[in-house]
Order: structure tokens, then C-alpha cells, then sequence
């Protein structure tokens, strides 16, 4: 019996290394994935100053788990755009496609959608040696906020720092009947610097998807499985999703994946934004702890799945090709990145850089188009889309909006406003019955400190 008990005991020490060690490498390759990516989506695609992106976005993250931030060395390697970040041992290069955006670097991983050239014959491979940064130009004025001070003492308010600090507000905007009534940025940043929006690129594939919902090329009851199917998907894989899953369940979030999003090393979120080539295929993997439409949990994964079945919609259409055509120039946007995985499938969930006007133009156009006025997008898309959920806990969400049922989100807001929101303070808030567009951008770990309801209130308070 002792004998046994030994056997047990030394099995579960080997366990316990084993899995030790399996979650260093983890929080390794996790913690240098991100460093790799930000830091070269922040100059690259941003082009904000390389301190500024280690100082306010980095470091500041890995110091949630400690301690990594400690442990990250990183190399900029200016002339082929690629950023190599390594920590514990892990080492992950994130390199700058013209077109693009950055991307964590899988060599033995050939795409599903190749990176091809841009319409406009720009070359999407990495820049040549010693090509020199694009300066960035026209600053925006400190403050546009027409003749009314009491705007001017919103953005104040919404700019200042509280006494434990951490806010980080970096842009506000608020457009009013359709014009642009309030602006203001924090430095370095500028009216041409493209803002990642995080999870606000969520509203962004929903809209997507609503285009070619409205053209007849996507069915929001099309099957995932047949989707994946036509990925490539392994058979294992295959056999783990519930052959009734739609296309409506990842938008809505309702698949019932058994998907984790803490965003800690370990995590189903950070394995597959910082290791996995593949986005797209994480959630599905995981397999089902509900069944589709029974229950609502918020998962990146499923806007990620949501994403490759938008992109095969396309006809073979490159996608930056197609929100070229379909958006940008209908729109007027002057800064657009929005960037893929390995597998050149884009990363609906999280990675989505637009300047802070675009980011307005865009709810401007959810709000034309919640009122019948837009050509892009119909009516009943925009409607249907901030309709809420009736899966259990679903209410607070549409298609790919977070909505403002029993005023739980904003309570100083009207019950029909709904918003894009994204991770450390990133909003797009529309309050359709007053023609209102309020964007904050920033860096605000704790979100609570965004105060967004404040500013709503606010700018409510004024117009």
C-alpha cells in the first residue's frame, strides 16, 4: 500500500512539473505575442513613438501577471518591419504588411487566404530595407468644441486624471446631427492616428457580415460546420461542433463553445490571439458546454469563426479589396487597417485600427442606417443588429452590439442606445433618438475609470 501511495505521490510531482511547465511556456509565448504585436502595430500601423507603446500599453499589461513584465526583451527591426519579442524562453516576430497590418510570424504555416498585393498595385509584403516611416501631418486642433463651453468642459472632465490616475483618455469625439460638434486628443496621438478598437472590430464584422447579409451572399443561417468544413478543418475538430450551429449563433454569441475569455496565459482568449495561426478554429475546437441558442457568453472565439465564413463570402476578393470598395470610399475613411491571423483570415474580434473620425463616421453610419438613411447598410440589418438577445443572459446583446436594455450599460442614456465597445475604454456610443455619436478612445486598464457614462451624461446635459 505504501508502495502505491509513493507511486501516487511521484505521479502527481511529475503532474505538477509537467503542467508547470507547460504554463511557462504558455505565459511565455503568450506575453511575447502580445509584446511583439503591439509594439509593431503601435509604430507600424499607428506610428506612435516606440516608448509611448512599451510605456502606456505593454509593460502596464504584463504587469497584471507578474511578473513579465520584467522578463520581456524585445528587438525593432525598422527596415523589414518585424518586431521579436522573447520571454521565458519563448521567443514570437510580428511582422508589417503593407495593407495589412502586423501579424505574429508562423513559418510553417501556409495561409488559407494568401497576402496578396492591394488594388491599388501597393505591394502587402513586408517594406524594403531601409524604407523610412510615413510622417504623420495636420495635427488636430487641442479642442473643437464650436461655441459651447459646456462641451468643452465634458471633454475636461472626460480628459482628466483621477487622484489613482490610470484613466489614459487619448481621443473623444461627439458628432451631433451629423456634424462633428466636439474633438479633442492626447499626445502623442493625433486626428490621422489609426486606434486599435479591440473588441469595438466586433460591431465592425457584424456590419461586415450585414452587407453581405443585405446582398444575398451570406445566410445568417448558413451552417459553421460547412464552413469549416471548406476550411479544412480536421475531422476531430469536426466532430466537436453541434451540426445545427448557424452563423447567428457566433454573432450572437449564443454557440455555447466552451470557450474561456479571462485573458490570462492559459486562457482559450490569449491562446488564440498570441499562439494559435489559426483564429478561427479555436473556438470550435473547444466543443460545446451548452446547446446553440440556449445561452449567451461573451467569446471572441465566436466572432473569430464569424470572420472566416464572412471572408469566404467574398468570392476570392482579397478583404482589404472589399472593405475598400464597400466602405471606405462610400464612407470617406481616411485610415483603415484591419489585420489578420497567419492564416490570412482577419481578426474580427480584436484588431482594428481606424483614426478616431473614422471610428465616428462608422457609429454616424450605424445611426443612419438604425434610422433608414443609409445606402450601405439596410434598415432592417441595423435593427435587427441591436436587437436584444433571448438567449438566458442575452439581452444585453444584438449581433455583435452591446445594447443598453434596463439602462445596464449607460444609465444616464436613453434604454435604445447601443454601442461598440473594445478592452481598456474603446467606445462608439449611438443614441439614436438623439442623433448623437459620442467616441472615447484611450488606455484605461481598469475600464471603470473611462467614466463613459459621465460623458454621456454630460454631452447629453449640453445637447
Amino acid at each position: 500500500m505504501k508502495g502505491v501511495l509513493k507511486l501516487l505521490a511521484a505521479l502527481g510531482v511529475i503532474a505538477a512539473i509537467v503542467l508547470t511547465h507547460r504554463l511557462t511556456l504558455q505565459a511565455g509565448s503568450v506575453g511575447a505575442g502580445y509584446a511583439a504585436k503591439q509594439i509593431c502595430s503601435g509604430m507600424f500601423v499607428a506610428r506612435l513613438p516606440e516608448q509611448f507603446v512599451l510605456e502606456t500599453d505593454v509593460l502596464p499589461r504584463l504587469a497584471t501577471v507578474e511578473p513579465l513584465a520584467k522578463l520581456l526583451g524585445y528587438e525593432v527591426n525598422y527596415g523589414h518591419r518585424e518586431v521579436a519579442a522573447r520571454m521565458l524562453g519563448q521567443e514570437v516576430t510580428a511582422r508589417h504588411r503593407r495593407g495589412y497590418g502586423c501579424t505574429l510570424v508562423t513559418p510553417d504555416h501556409a495561409p488559407l487566404f494568401p497576402f496578396v498585393a492591394a488594388a491599388d498595385g501597393t505591394s502587402t509584403h513586408p517594406f524594403s530595407a531601409g524604407a523610412a516611416l510615413a510622417p504623420i501631418t495636420h495635427a488636430a486642433p487641442a479642442v473643437h468644441a464650436g461655441e459651447k463651453p459646456a462641451l468643452q468642459s465634458a471633454l475636461d472632465t472626460a480628459f482628466a486624471e483621477p487622484p489613482e490616475g490610470g484613466r489614459n483618455t487619448l481621443a473623444v469625439i461627439v458628432r451631433h446631427r451629423g456634424e462633428m460638434v466636439a474633438e479633442r486628443y492626447g499626445a502623442p496621438v493625433m486626428n490621422t492616428t489609426p486606434m486599435q478598437g479591440w473588441s469595438m472590430s466586433k460591431s465592425l464584422m457584424a456590419t461586415f457580415i450585414g452587407r453581405q447579409v443585405d446582398q444575398g451572399k451570406l445566410d445568417l443561417d448558413g451552417s459553421v460546420v460547412n464552413a469549416l468544413q471548406a476550411a479544412g478543418t480536421d475531422a476531430e475538430t469536426l466532430d466537436k461542433v453541434n451540426p445545427v450551429l448557424t452563423l447567428r449563433h457566433l454573432l450572437s454569441m449564443t454557440t455555447g463553445f466552451d470557450f474561456s475569455e479571462r485573458y490570462f496565459p492559459g486562457d482559450d482568449v490569449t491562446d488564440m490571439l498570441y499562439r494559435q495561426p489559426r483564429m478561427w478554429w479555436s473556438a470550435p475546437d473547444t466543443g460545446h458546454a451548452h446547446t446553440p441558442g440556449e445561452q449567451w457568453a461573451y467569446s471572441s472565439g465566436d466572432i473569430n469563426t464569424a470572420s472566416l465564413m464572412w471572408q469566404q463570402s467574398l468570392g476570392g476578393e482579397p478583404y482589404p479589396d472589399w472593405i475598400k470598395a464597400q466602405f471606405i470610399e462610400s464612407l470617406a475613411l481616411q485610415a483603415v487597417v484591419l489585420e489578420p491571423d497567419a492564416s490570412g483570415v482577419q481578426v474580427g474580434s480584436s484588431y482594428a485600427y481606424l483614426t478616431a473620425r473614422d471610428w465616428a463616421r462608422m457609429g454616424q453610419l450605424w445611426l443612419d442606417a438604425w434610422h433608414g438613411r443609409s445606402d450601405v447598410i439596410s434598415q432592417q440589418w441595423q435593427r435587427q443588429a441591436v436587437t436584444p438577445g433571448t438567449a438566458k443572459s442575452g439581452e444585453i446583446y444584438g449581433l455583435g452590439f452591446w445594447l443598453n436594455t434596463g439602462h445596464q450599460a449607460f444609465p444616464s442614456a436613453p434604454e435604445n442606445t447601443f454601442h461598440a465597445g473594445g478592452n481598456s475604454g474603446q467606445f462608439v456610443v449611438v443614441i439614436p433618438e438623439e442623433e448623437l455619436v459620442v467616441v472615447r478612445l484611450g488606455l484605461t486598464l481598469n475600464e471603470s475609470r473611462a467614466n463613459m457614462d459621465v460623458l454621456l451624461a454630460d454631452v447629453l446635459g449640453v445637447l
